[in-house]
């Protein structure tokens, strides 16, 4: 991002920070890592279509439960210039849970475990405004009507089966999920941080009320990759000793990931902003 870009009251409140690191998200926003000579750290994300959607969700999230005692980044400007938003957010302290290395994997699955029973209690009267199932469904929608699905990739990840079969079905199940839980939409290991004080969360970008096995889903996935599958039962055992998992849940959640896996966020952005 070239620093003319960026909104003159952002540029402003970072005038004593210097820019250490550049990341992409995985919506292709741009992802700024700023510091000041305190050591104190500052990001300030910024994105086009799909990725200004997101931000703007995170922007409303973060504010609606910065008073849940929860430990997340706080909203210092959300800014639109044109097509593009850009959010300023401050650093939540600690390492992503899957590079601790002071406590075993048994601690770390429990702090993981603990962090999103305490987020899915969360109750706040602006949540209906944040994502749902059928926001999700929508949007599944929409990709297939602006053939921005790549196609080859999808099939090849699900079996053979295509983008419209995979949303007919997620349609026709969707009355089995409830819609009484916080969510988080993106609960997986890197979006846990650890510190000596405890647990921190960052990347709201897709929560709002729904059913848990949203984030049991991408919990499920993180750890089998980060941990390896035996890990998965600790978590369970700590979220809940006695839940008898519903795989059914777990798939469905995990389809509907195949949509953001697959789309192709270059074409989506260039239709959506003619």
């Amino acid at each position: 991002m070239n620093k003319k870009t960026i909104p003159l009251n952002i540029k402003n409140y970072l005038n004593e920070y210097q820019l250490v690191e550049t990341l992409t998200g995985r919506l292709g926003d741009e992802i700024l890592k700023y510091q000041d000579k305190h050591q104190r750290i500052l990001y300030l994300k910024s994105g086009e279509g799909v990725a200004a959607e997101s931000l703007e969700q995170e922007a409303n999230a973060l504010t609606w439960l910065s008073n849940q005692g929860i430990n997340i980044p706080k909203v210092i400007n959300f800014n639109h210039q044109n097509d593009r938003a850009f959010l300023l957010i401050t650093n939540v302290e600690g390492l992503p849970s899957h590079k601790v290395k002071n406590i075993d994997k048994e601690a770390i699955l429990k702090i993981v475990a603990e962090a999103l029973l305490k987020l899915n209690r969360i109750k706040i009267k602006e949540a209906d405004k944040l994502n749902t199932l059928d926001n999700d469904l929508e949007e599944i929608k929409q990709y297939i009507s602006m053939k921005v699905i790549e196609t080859e990739k999808f099939l090849t990840n699900n079996e053979g089966r295509g983008p419209e079969e995979i949303y007919n079905y997620l349609l026709a199940t969707k009355k089995l999920f409830d819609n009484d839980s916080f969510t988080h939409g993106d609960y997986c290991l890197p979006n846990i941080l650890i510190s000596e004080k405890g647990f921190g969360l960052i990347d709201f970008g897709d929560c709002g009320m729904g059913d848990k096995y949203k984030d049991f889903s991408s919990t499920e996935v993180s750890i089998k990759r980060n941990f390896g599958a035996e890990w998965i039962n600790v978590f369970y055992k700590y979220y809940d000793p006695k839940i008898i998992v519903n795989q059914k849940k777990i798939k469905y959640y995990q389809l509907i990931d195949q949509f953001d896996y697959c789309l192709n966020i270059e074409m989506y952005n260039r239709l959506i902003n003619r």
